[in-house]
């Protein structure tokens, strides 16, 4: 089940990014904490947290691929528990975001896939998830987006 995170989710959050993502802040998550301006997701089995995606609905691309005026959606982070991993979740993560922001009249939402090792399949996955590359960053960076 995805759906918005509460602040009891604040301790698996944090237990999964410390498992899956351990170069990434975990900001105030331990605590359950995290700014209100954060759209933040958690996807749950069996009672625990088993992927998590942030992202914020009042952002402004200010590169040359934005078709669109602000405000514009950015996904931050999509992460999921790698034993869970091909069994929709991260997508669904994904869809609700882009829910939320369609909810939100945000009509353009975009994305920074992490580079290093599992790149390529990080660019995969948002391609099956509806994005399309908009701008090369450098050889291993690239912006991807998608409508609402």
């Amino acid at each position: 089940m995805v759906r918005d995170a509460v602040p009891g989710d604040g301790p698996g959050i944090a237990a999964l990014i410390t498992k899956e993502a351990p170069h990434l802040d975990l900001q105030g998550y331990p605590d359950g904490r995290w700014p209100e301006f954060l759209v933040v997701l958690v996807a749950e089995r069996a009672g625990r947290v088993v992927g998590w995606a942030e992202g914020i609905l009042d952002g402004e691309y200010e590169g040359s691929g934005a078709p669109v005026p602000p405000p514009h959606g950015y996904i931050l982070a999509t992460v999921v528990d790698e034993e869970m991993r091909h069994q929709g979740i991260g997508g669904a993560l994904i869809e609700k975001f882009m829910q939320e922001a369609l909810a939100a009249k945000v009509e353009w939402v975009f994305l920074i896939p992490e580079g290093g090792e599992g790149y390529e399949d990080r660019v995969r996955f948002f391609i099956n998830s509806g994005f399309t590359p908009t701008e090369v960053l450098d050889e291993k960076r690239l912006i991807m987006a998608r409508w609402t």
